[in-house]
Formats: C-alpha cells, structure tokens, sequence
C-alpha cells in the first residue's frame, strides 16, 4: 500500500471515527485537527507526484 493510499485510508476512516455517539467534545477536536493535518499530508503527497496542479 501506498503512501497516499494509507493516508486516504485514514482519513475515511477518522471521519466515520468522528461522528460515533457519545464522543466527548474534546475528542472530536483534537480528531478534527488530526483529520485537517491528514487531509494536507494528502494534498502535499498528491502534489508531490501529479505537479502543483493537484486539486485541493
């Protein structure tokens, strides 16, 4: 498995994580923050490998 594909992987996962019941405030803002650095380490990974023009 790839980089980008571990990373994706994650992100679906996190945000499946983030919607469970019950979930204490705090949880989900320090998931949601996770989740944004995920999100970048995407957007640089893909830019890495298709050039600048990579959709964000």
């Amino acid at each position: 498995m790839n980089k980008y594909r571990r990373l994706q992987t994650i992100k679906h996962a996190l945000q499946h994580y983030i919607t469970r019941p019950n979930a204490d405030p705090k949880d989900i803002e320090q998931e949601k923050v996770l989740l944004d650095q995920i999100k970048e380490d995407i957007r640089s990974t893909k830019s890495k490998w298709y050039g600048t023009s990579a959709k964000k």
